[in-house]
């Protein structure tokens, strides 16, 4: 169960979609194009190499699905990310509390997963997939969608997905790598409307006291659900989101236990 939760994380990431039961969403006409810039504009890099949201955190839950054995993982913890820049890669650690205790630790150059029930930490060279300094192809593949996330558009085809809309009025698009990619046959990215109405200027006035009011820079990608070439499929879901706020840059730094092995796998391709 742990490694199957663990690598699962790996795949995707998203924030959690309330269910909006009898409430009556205002619906606004959009075109695919204003979606799509929904997601992207946030984490393209200005003339100084900086994206609009630098980091995230949240608490998240995680669904794992295998199709052959019909059986379903579920997972639960608190995770950190930052934004890659035109110089520093994308750095992300995930805490996991539930059903086992395990950590995943990136520095945009090492991963390190350290699941404690077997003592062991896997710890693999990222760099070729995250450092921007390095001159590596697999930077723009789509199964790199989380640093490539001011650029789905181009390691993408994407459309709306048949029902366009969740029951909050949330837009889901359905994206297929452009690139053969041996992790993704589709990903599925629901985002915000209420980041989508803000940044498209149809968003009406809030009432609330400041320290109510929506984030300036709210995070757009609600849900994300990877599906293999075997059908099976991870799907994570996020709460108590907050952008741009102050993370030490020592959550991304991990030091291996003394009781703990090291696993070295070769990287993946």
């Amino acid at each position: 169960m742990g490694l199957k939760t663990a690598f699962s994380l790996l795949l995707v990431l998203g924030l959690y979609v309330q269910p909006a039961h009898a409430l009556q969403i205002p619906k606004y006409n959009v075109s695919l194009s204003e979606v799509i810039a929904t997601v992207e504009r946030p984490f393209s890099p200005d003339r100084n190499g900086n994206p609009e949201i630098g980091n995230v955190r949240a608490d998240f839950f995680q669904r794992s699905t295998i199709a052959e054995k019909k059986k379903e993982y579920r997972a639960d913890g608190q995770m950190y990310l930052v934004t890659a820049t035109g110089s520093e890669p994308l750095k992300f650690r995930f805490d996991y509390f539930r059903p086992t205790r395990q950590e995943v630790v990136c520095d945009g150059r090492t991963l390190w997963i350290y699941l404690p029930e077997n003592r062991q930490v896997i710890q693999s060279d990222v760099a070729e997939f995250f450092d921007p300094s390095r001159a590596a192809s697999l930077q723009n593949r789509g199964m790199n969608f989380l640093q490539g996330l001011g650029r789905i558009s181009k390691d993408f085809a994407i459309i709306f997905n048949r029902t366009i809309n969740d029951q909050a009025g949330n837009y889901i698009l359905e994206l297929t790598p452009k690139r053969s990619s041996a992790t993704i046959q589709k990903l599925f990215i629901t985002v915000s409307r209420e980041a989508m109405e803000k940044r498209a200027g149809t968003r009406p006035q809030t009432a609330l006291p400041p320290a109510r009011a929506p984030q300036p820079n709210p995070f757009p990608i609600l849900s994300t659900t990877v599906v293999d070439h075997d059908g099976n499929s991870t799907t994570m879901e996020f709460s108590n989101a907050v952008t741009n706020s102050m993370v030490s840059d020592m959550l991304f730094r991990f030091s291996v236990p003394p009781e703990a092995q090291v696993v070295r796998p070769p990287v993946a391709r």
